[in-house]
């Protein structure tokens, strides 16, 4: 449905290239109304959040200083239309509307993190909240920027690593953290400064927690715990930057170093001195580049590569059984143009070179090499009360496979998917302060490398994974895997987003519907087999639909009082009428905020309904509620910015378990506890 044809050249439609994102509040046409703008700037096109018409959300400032915690995926929990897939707290990814894994895409300044957390739900993110100075989420179809992983949405990660504006005094922060459930104690540094043409930045933070508390659970045997066994980690990471800064650009550097070890949690039965573990070690190199050129047409012409080094092993039993290796190489070059009084827009190359390795006796993927060129564009224009935003994205992509291997044997194998997405959207002004938005993409994803070649055991999820280019049949009481690459095809998704923004006096709304048809959807299902002394689960290729609604209520009581109402539901079935695994449950929450003088506080309740609507071999999860209270000072010390802030989570230490998590049983939500900090800006 909605199949459109194949071209060799396109033009693309993009949001955001290193997005930044700030707030301001502006004088509306009615006096009485003022409402918050939120600017949006990719690539040199600078839009203001309320004309998109994508939905966008940013968290920023002291609500993205509270709302840090050991990975992105908790990080982002709360957020209207995200949720997680917990893997314990620290290897714990977004799930947007549904969709995690290869279709949501984790981003740093716009570029690729680098890493394999998409390979396996064990496998962490090594873009770092704790010094970001936002996180950007899009929610819905990103490929026309960012590729097509980005089939489900995109979190950007924005810092300052690579300067691009000269500092105007020198700025350092101290952030240190202390939480009880799993004593765990953080220290990060920023600093922030320049001298002439030139400015620079380092940072840098230190992390280490034991195993998490957790309200007592038992397993089907009876074994019981009130620790999350093996949920310990331990992490370090150094950044510096710099960049030469002058009136019409700038040119940067940046270089990175991430060290990471973290435990993959277990059971109640579980013994500690026996548990997996993985250590990490990761360097980034990147280069970013803007020219403003005097001329009449072109605005701004950008360049950004990034070249990462990153390798993981897993441990069991204190020796490493499978490593994993990938080093990726990313560029991205935009020019960005300005028609007197008609269109702007921007066009450019994306393209990223990837070799991936997995070594040692678990392995259950074979090494693969994945290149991705393409070519985009995006044009916008506003007729009076309308806006118009479209584009297009064609992207070749391939993946070549050495030594996959099946029960026929072993072979190289290579694969080509040529890739069309585009979008159209509409902003259309009801009256000051209201907008209805409209947004219409087809976007294509390329399975992944494990979505296409897995068989083996992957110790991570305790499964014998099976690639969705396979055969698998049952044959005098064996189980025969063989490979066919015409099982696998590229999806197509084609969503459908239609919201509504509005201000009212005190009170701002927002309102999205969506509705997303992919086209030869690929998941993992349990096949309700065992292989290996281990169940079997099997990546298949289905027509799928998905929709829901996405809804936010903000109200200013007082200049001193707020209080916040969110909501966000999808449901997501097979075209044979099942449902698909790992969906999150619908979420209502609530959240009042206090601000004057200087003090400030919060109370927070969020409600995860329980998820009956279950794929096959799937179990029920059972509903939960948890609460939250927060407190904040603020002080003048020696003319230096300092707050102190404490947290309490899970007040009623409610035992909860996330259903969109492959080892839901075995990892519940950590228990009541406190965390503590302090914030020193000089």
């Amino acid at each position: 449905m909605f199949r459109a044809t194949k071209i060799s050249l396109a033009v693309c439609a993009v949001l955001a290239q290193s997005a930044f994102v700030y707030a301001e509040t502006v004088d509306a046409a009615d006096p009485m109304v003022t409402v918050e703008r939120v600017e949006v700037r990719a690539a040199g096109l600078k839009r203001d959040i309320v004309d998109m018409a994508g939905p966008v959300s940013v968290l920023s400032g002291e609500e993205l200083l509270r709302r840090t915690d050991v990975s992105i995926g908790e990080t982002l929990k709360y957020e209207v239309g995200v949720h997680a897939n917990y893997y314990g707290p620290v290897a714990s990814r977004p799930v947007i509307r549904g969709l995690d894994g290869a279709r949501v895409q984790v981003v740093h300044n716009g570029m690729g993190t680098g890493d394999v957390s998409r390979e396996g739900p064990d496998h962490t993110i090594t873009a770092d909240a704790v010094t970001a100075q936002q996180i950007e989420v899009l929610r819905g179809p990103a490929t026309l920027l960012y590729g097509s992983g980005a089939i489900g949405g995109v979190i950007n990660v924005v810092d300052n690593r690579i300067p691009q504006q000269l500092p105007s005094h020198s700025d350092t922060v101290l952030l240190g953290r202390f939480g009880t459930a799993a004593n765990d104690r953080s220290l990060s540094v920023a600093h922030d400064n320049g001298r002439g043409t030139f400015a620079w930045h380092v940072d840098g933070n230190w992390r280490k927690g034991h195993d998490y508390t957790v309200p007592r659970y038992q397993n089907d045997q009876g074994d019981s715990s009130t620790r999350l066994h093996n949920s310990w980690s331990e992490h370090q990471v150094l950044n510096l930057g710099s960049s030469y800064i002058a009136e019409q650009g700038f040119i940067g550097v940046s270089y990175g170093v991430i060290q990471t070890e973290y435990g993959l949690p277990e059971g109640p039965a579980a013994e500690y001195d026996d548990g997996e573990f993985i250590k990490l070690n990761q360097q980034r190199a990147a280069l970013a580049a803007e020219w403003r050129p005097t001329f009449a047409l072109w605005q701004s012409l950008t360049f950004d590569l990034a070249f990462t080094d990153y390798d993981h092993a897993e441990y069991e039993d204190g020796g490493p059984g499978t490593e994993f290796l990938s080093q990726a190489l990313e560029l991205r070059t935009t020019a960005t143009y300005q028609l007197p009084d008609s269109w702007r827009g921007i066009i450019g190359y994306h393209g990223m070179l990837r070799d991936y390795q997995a070594l040692g006796d678990e392995t259950f993927t074979p090494n693969t090499d994945t290149d991705s060129h393409a070519l985009f564009m995006l044009h916008e224009k506003r007729f009076g009360v309308l806006k118009l935003e479209l584009g297009s994205r064609y992207e070749q992509l391939s993946h070549q496979a050495y030594q996959l291997t099946d029960s026929l044997g072993s072979r190289d194998l290579k694969q080509r998917f040529n890739l069309f997405s585009w979008s159209l959207g509409a902003v259309y002004d009801v009256r000051p302060n209201q907008q209805l938005t409209l947004a219409f993409s087809q976007a294509e994803r390329a399975p992944a490398a494990n979505e296409l070649y897995a068989n083996g055991i992957h110790i991570g999820t305790r499964s014998y994974e099976i690639g969705v280019a396979y055969q698998v049949q049952q044959a005098a009481g064996e189980t025969v895997i063989i490979h066919n690459p015409a099982l696998a095809k590229a999806e197509q998704a084609n969503n459908l987003d239609l919201g509504w923004r509005g201000q009212f006096a005190d009170i701002s709304t927002t309102l999205n519907l969506f509705y997303n048809q992919i086209d030869d959807y690929a998941f993992l299902a349990n096949l309700g087999v065992i292989i290996a002394d281990f169940d079997a689960y099997q990546y298949q290729q289905q027509d799928a639909r998905l929709h829901g609604a996405e809804v936010s209520i903000s109200w200013h009581v007082t200049p001193e009082h707020q209080l916040t109402l969110l909501g966000d539901t999808v449901i997501a079935r097979l075209q044979d009428g099942g449902y698909l695994p790992r969906v999150p449950a619908y979420r209502l929450g609530a959240e009042y905020a206090y601000r004057a003088d200087n003090w400030g506080a919060q109370l927070g309740v969020n409600h995860y309904a329980r998820q009956q609507r279950l794929a096959e071999n799937e179990t029920p999860t059972a509903g939960y509620t948890v609460l939250e209270a927060g407190l904040n000072r603020y002080f003048n010390w020696q003319g230096n910015e300092l707050m102190l802030f404490a947290k309490l989570q899970n007040l009623t230490n409610r035992l909860a378990f996330v259903h969109s998590s492959f080892i839901k049983e075995d990892a519940p939500l950590p228990a009541r506890q406190l965390a503590v900090g302090v914030r020193l800006n000089f």
